[in-house]
């Protein structure tokens, strides 16, 4: 049974991988390493369906019965994604010490080796929610290193976006910052999508990377066409739409499109609760409140005409109970 679990879930079927493991936990007769790899599927289950908070009990338990069993590989599978859920839901001290747990074992690992570019970029993006950027950039240049090193293009590209979006939060900090840097990195980008033409993921995150830089540049016009180029290349991925959504947002705001800038944040949001993301659901929602708090009530007013064109009920996406959280 363990092993189609572990089968539905490196196959992509969550929802069948999760509710089936958790049926299996009711019944009796497990032992304590089916247990712990049915709670490590049930946690990598919910961090792929965005459900952090659900993840870590699961994670946790896993982690505790693999250290107990001194099954290595297993604990160091544990530590990343129990790690990971950690950061999605901002235990972020907690988070950093699952990870970094992971290199005390590696001496015992076998298979779990295979995990330690992944290990280093979720130590990097915990440190980059902390706002530690150093500290993130040093370990997002480990895990670049790391893939590169085993030639995977798709982890190496993604390291890449990482940094160039840590070094973005730096400027947004202190402008005096210089951004060249970035420069190098959106070349190398680039470079890697030239090679993977038929792969969408890999132009789309190049261009909303681009919109990104462009943005921070004060050069708005080229970013709101590389955000929607970015939004049209890869419309079915919801997160990546959802940040060039909230692009858009950022460059209405810049040049005084009121009304546009709380339409961008609306869409923006509406993609966060598809895919049930409550955090990308939360910087939406702030982001909606933040123009009506500034403008008045008369851009939703002015919004809501327009939708009632579209024939859409503007009123089920921005509540006065949603705006009154954070007036």
């Amino acid at each position: 049974m363990v092993d189609t679990l572990t089968r539905l879930l490196e196959e992509g079927h969550y929802d069948q991988a999760l509710r089936l493991a958790e049926q299996e936990l009711l019944k009796s007769g497990w032992n304590r390493p089916q247990l712990a790899r049915v709670n490590l599927v049930i946690c990598r289950c919910r961090l792929e369906m965005g459900d952090p908070f659900g993840a870590v009990p699961s994670g946790l338990l896993a982690a505790k019965l693999a250290r107990d069993l001194a099954e290595w590989d297993l604990l160091g599978q544990c530590l990343l994604y129990t790690g990971t859920a950690m950061t999605g839901t901002r235990q972020l001290d907690q988070a950093l010490y699952q990870l970094y747990q992971y290199f005390e074992h590696m001496h015992l690992y076998n298979t779990s080796l295979s995990l330690e570019g992944s290990v280093w970029r979720a130590v990097g993006i915990a440190h980059q929610r902390k706002l530690e950027s150093d500290k993130a950039l040093n370990a997002l240049q480990r895990a670049r290193k790391w893939f590169l090193a085993h030639e995977s293009d798709r982890d190496a590209f993604a390291c890449t976006s990482d940094m160039i979006n840590t070094y973005l939060n730096m400027h947004d900090r202190d402008a005096s910052l210089s951004l060249a840097p970035v420069g190098e990195l959106i070349r190398y980008e680039k470079e890697l999508a030239a090679r993977h033409p038929d792969d969408s993921y890999y132009r789309a995150t190049y261009l909303l990377d681009q919109a990104s830089v462009y943005l921070a540049q004060g050069r708005i016009g080229r970013a709101m066409v590389r955000a929607l180029q970015a939004s049209e290349t890869r419309k079915n991925d919801v997160v990546l739409v959802f940040h060039a959504y909230m692009v858009l947002h950022r460059c209405s705001r810049r040049i005084g499109l009121h009304k546009q800038a709380l339409g961008y944040a609306v869409a923006a949001r509406v993609k966060a609760l598809q895919n049930k993301n409550y955090e990308m659901e939360f910087i939406a929602s702030q982001a909606m409140a933040d123009v009506v708090r500034e403008q008045g009530n008369n851009v939703v007013r002015e919004l809501e005409r327009d939708y009632q064109a579209m024939g859409v009920n503007l009123s089920q996406y921005l509540t006065p109970d949603l705006l009154r959280r954070y007036n």
